[in-house]
């Protein structure tokens, strides 16, 4: 199932399978790097699969040889500084949709640098291929790595690799990758990446979306709370079946962890 790709602009594709919307990234020219322009269209496209009810998840994905080298330093003046701040806004927004949203799924093959990092890391499950490496070249360029980097990798892959990453821009090959968690599984090639992702995203359409996504949100904020609120917040997850209208059951609890 296709949707008008227009929508998304010229360098997103979009379709539907398992009930998951793929997003593939596709500014291939210019090895996926994001202008604000795409990040305004990713923006959409990832809200589409939010709203949309007969989607149940999202995958992100690219195509090309890199699933993104970041932001695309040609496209702004750095000089700029509110064109920055909406560029920095838009980029924090897509990272909170991700990680507050409905599942996602990360397949990655190639180069994953700077915001490309950071969009696969708000992601629930994530594939690369034996050729993936990630790395955030921000400090070369004297970029301050900002809109929710330092917290979400700090959470996924602890403050010593955060620090790695981010001060020192360590390349990370997808074995060390794994091993750190910062990706879930390894394939061989693209074909089998495609492949895992949509076997991943069947499992999940399968299964009680109120629970998945209750489930998510507290994995996702309950471990920096004190053990008495935190358990407060999963009585409420656990008591999903307590509410008739699920949408606004889950719309309550996000709103809970300030989303």
């Amino acid at each position: 199932m296709s949707s008008n790709n227009s929508q998304f602009g010229e360098y997103i594709e979009f379709t539907i399978k398992k009930r998951f919307g793929i997003i593939t990234l596709n500014r291939v020219h210019r090895s996926n790097a994001f202008d604000i322009k795409q990040f305004e269209n990713l923006k959409k496209a990832v809200e589409y699969c939010q709203s949309d009810e007969k989607i149940r998840g999202l995958i992100l994905t690219h195509n090309g040889t890199s699933f993104s080298t970041g932001v695309d330093l040609g496209a702004i003046n750095g000089s700029h500084h509110e064109a920055v701040k909406y560029l920095e806004k838009t980029a924090a927004t897509i990272c909170k949709l991700i990680y507050n949203g409905k599942p996602a799924i990360c397949a990655i093959n190639g180069r994953a640098m700077g915001e490309g990092v950071v969009f696969s890391t708000c992601c629930d499950y994530r594939i690369a291929t034996k050729e993936t490496f990630f790395q955030m070249p921000e400090i070369f360029s004297g970029i301050f790595t900002g809109t929710g980097c330092l917290v979400l990798f700090s959470r996924i892959i602890g403050i010593s690799w955060t620090k790695k990453m981010c001060m020192f821009a360590e390349r990370i090959y997808a074995q060390k990758a794994l091993e750190i968690g910062l990706i879930d599984q390894i394939v061989n090639n693209k074909e089998d990446l495609i492949k895992v992702a949509l076997d991943k995203a069947k499992f999940l359409y399968t299964k009680n979306q109120t629970v998945l996504n209750a489930i998510k949100l507290c994995c996702n904020h309950l471990a920096d709370k004190s053990y008495n609120e935190a358990f407060e917040l999963e009585k409420i997850g656990s008591g999903w079946f307590e509410f008739e209208d699920k949408e606004k059951y889950l719309k309550d609890f996000r709103e809970k962890f300030n989303y």
